[in-house]
């Protein structure tokens, strides 16, 4: 389903159209939705991120990034952190802080050679994904450390360890899928939480009962 908003505050001249069509319906994938009878719009209206897209983003405690590489493959590389890691800086910008990997500078170094990303969030709970493409750039602790203080913040968590970059994420387009095929699943914490008011009330039937139990003894 493609996705296309009005933000509130900002007018056309500040906005571009979502890019979504422009970037996955190319000529074979237009002859073969055209082959079912099943056409898809071209760019319409005015990108910006939605509240529900914002609030899915913010929650999420890992995606995927897909890049492309010097060899033209697409390269797809998991990302994770505490809930609130990627931040939603604004209607159509994304930012994170990477501490040490891997080491291979595989994602790094496709962002410096070209800056095009892909990123797939998916929300088990609601049983909910989302794509969102842009142009990325690498921001060096050095060049902006102001930005990297920001970004430390993630969620109720300051982190304080050794950051060696950061990636900005400027969207161009969005995509939401349906729910199909996606298995719910929930953290622990989650759980706990949903769980805690029945556990409170247990706890105090069970200590009403045994308050009983003790009248009975001593009776």
């Amino acid at each position: 389903m493609l996705r296309v908003c009005v933000t509130g505050g900002s007018s056309v001249a500040d906005m571009a159209a979502n890019r979504y069509p422009e970037i996955a319906f190319g000529p074979s994938a237009r002859a073969r939705q055209a082959a079912v009878g099943h056409t898809q719009p071209h760019a319409t209206g005015d990108f910006g991120l939605e509240g529900t897209d914002k609030a899915l983003i913010r929650r999420a405690d890992h995606f995927f990034l897909s890049t492309v590489t010097e060899s033209g493959w697409p390269y797809v590389q998991h990302r994770g952190g505490p809930a609130g890691f990627v931040h939603v800086d604004g209607d159509t910008t994304l930012s994170w802080v990477e501490f040490r990997g891997n080491r291979q500078y595989v994602s790094t170094g496709d962002i410096d050679s070209d800056g095009r990303v892909c990123l797939f969030f998916v929300d088990y709970p609601t049983r909910s994904r989302l794509k969102v493409f842009g142009n990325a750039r690498i921001v060096e602790p050095d060049r902006d450390p102001a930005l990297i203080e920001r970004l430390r913040t993630m969620g109720e968590k300051t982190y304080t360890g050794h950051v060696e970059r950061a990636i900005v994420v400027e969207l161009v387009a969005s995509d939401a899928n349906c729910s199909k095929h996606i298995t719910p699943r929930w953290t622990r914490e989650y759980v706990n939480e949903l769980t805690g008011l029945y556990r409170r009330d247990i706890e105090q039937l069970q200590a009403q009962i045994d308050d009983l139990r003790g009248h009975d003894h001593t009776g």
